[in-house]
């Protein structure tokens, strides 16, 4: 099938389907056609009469379409990241608290100088 006639075919599709055709619907369903052709592709089905249609192939998606990453993780996998995460967390919480104190013991030692030493 023909860039030309992936565009068309998805216009069917989209048509088929309750929709208006539009550049926008077409590019998102035939991906990397460049846009000149989707425009031609769109303009030619709107000449072809309804009752033409069916002498149009059905929509068939591109590979590219069909390889997008699928969102399928295992409930185990979140688990296991999820306890990841509360480790660094509880890590970083420690970490902080640790630092507050050095603030806190520094804060005391520059109080106790005395105000003799800090004036010039």
């Amino acid at each position: 099938m023909s860039p030309i006639e992936h565009v068309i075919a998805a216009a069917k599709a989209i048509a088929i389907n309750g929709h208006t055709p539009s550049v926008a619907l077409i590019k998102g369903r035939v991906g990397k056609v460049p846009m000149p052709l989707i425009v031609q592709g769109l303009q030619q089905f709107k000449a072809i009469p309804k009752s033409e249609w069916q002498g149009i192939a059905d929509f068939v998606p591109t590979e590219e379409s069909e390889n997008k990453p699928q969102n399928n993780i295992s409930l185990t996998e979140v688990a296991e990241q999820q306890h990841k995460m509360q480790q660094q967390i509880n890590q970083l919480m420690a970490r902080i608290t640790q630092l507050e104190q050095q603030l806190e013991q520094q804060a005391e030692q520059q109080a106790e100088q005395p105000l003799a030493q800090k004036a010039p």
